[in-house]
């Protein structure tokens, strides 16, 4: 009796298990990811942020959903990443700028934030689709921050815009201006004899306002998409950095997805990355249009006072990367 019980047992085991559905490795399952970017919808990186979004749904037949939290919805910066860092949840994916991360001990994608370093669109471009690129995007993963380089996104240089009436160099002294929160940007800015003054960016608007800061530096979408306009109207084209932005994922997040999640990612990020590189110019080219009918542009004729300046600042942040520097420089 006890014989024909166990088998009996052993059949109904076999049965259950049969009827369990076992996900193929090549399934992809549904998921909901949250994606934080700090500019609203309306922003190039607003709307690089949805273009992501609808690829994922696309590729994943409607089986991935990305929620997109535009204007800083989901915290800071340094809020967004440190959410990423512990495992996300709150925020699983972000798109920061590269130099932020050399307190991430991200010291080559920092190399982007140089003053300087890029001569434009083009050479930006060629530097970040090429092996050099390629490379770096992988720098998070390897330095162990808890991060994912996904892929690369730019908004154009960015330029410093104030409160007050500049005509060069010089009309900077002793004006406070708004850095984000990265030891690069504060010693870029003090290297032009500007004070730095590290602000969130939610609270930019109201500090230019209420004369807590005399300006900020912004490319020509976060400058005229945020309406400073209103409160800077002096925009100054001096092109100090070109840094380019990077959509970085959390790690833990990345790890606990299927082969087939992670390829759709992979593969929605670099649709994403040749979207943005394809609208680029032609945003920017419509955007200072529209900047020069609200606010007074100031062009830089000669760039050299500005890079004499700032070359100390190279210097010391390249410090053991001069080859790698050397050879963005040739691209």
């Amino acid at each position: 009796m006890k014989t024909f019980l166990l088998a009996v047992l052993a059949l109904l085991m076999t049965v259950t298990l049969s009827n369990t559905p076992v996900q193929a490795e090549d399934d992809i399952g549904e998921i909901t990811l949250s994606y934080a970017e700090l500019n609203p919808d309306a922003h190039p990186m607003g709307i690089v942020a949805h273009h992501f979004a609808d690829k994922v749904k696309e590729l994943s037949g409607g089986k991935m959903t990305i929620k997109v939290y535009t204007s800083g919805m989901l915290g800071s910066e340094k809020e967004c990443l440190q959410a990423m860092q512990i495992g996300g949840g709150s925020c699983d994916i972000f798109r920061g700028n590269t130099n932020a991360l050399i307190d991430y001990g991200c010291e080559k994608l920092n190399l982007f934030g140089m003053p300087y370093t890029f001569r434009d669109r083009e050479h930006l471009w060629n530097v970040l689709e090429s092996d050099i690129g390629t490379s770096f995007l992988k720098e998070p993963v390897e330095k162990g921050t808890g991060l994912r380089g996904l892929y690369y996104t730019e908004e154009g240089a960015r330029h410093f815009f104030t409160t007050k009436p500049v005509k060069d160099i010089t009309s900077f002294k002793g004006l406070k201006m708004r850095v984000p929160k990265t030891e690069i940007m504060s010693e870029t800015v003090k290297a032009l004899g500007i004070e730095p003054t590290p602000i969130d960016w939610a609270e930019l608007y109201s500090s230019l306002q209420t004369g807590v800061v005399d300006g900020a530096e912004q490319p020509y979408a976060g400058y005229y998409n945020n309406k400073f306009y209103e409160v800077a109207p002096y925009y100054i084209l001096d092109g100090h950095t070109y840094s380019p932005g990077i959509v970085l994922m959390s790690d833990a997040v990345w790890n606990r997805l299927s082969p087939a999640q992670q390829k759709v990612i992979t593969e929605a990020g670099m649709d994403t990355q040749a979207f943005c590189k394809e609208n680029a110019a032609k945003i920017d080219k419509e955007t200072i249009a529209n900047i020069k009918k609200v606010a007074t542009v100031i062009e830089v004729k000669d760039a050299k006072p500005w890079q004499d300046a700032t070359a100390p600042v190279i210097a010391k942040y390249t410090e053991g990367l001069k080859d790698e520097l050397a050879a963005i420089k040739a691209k």
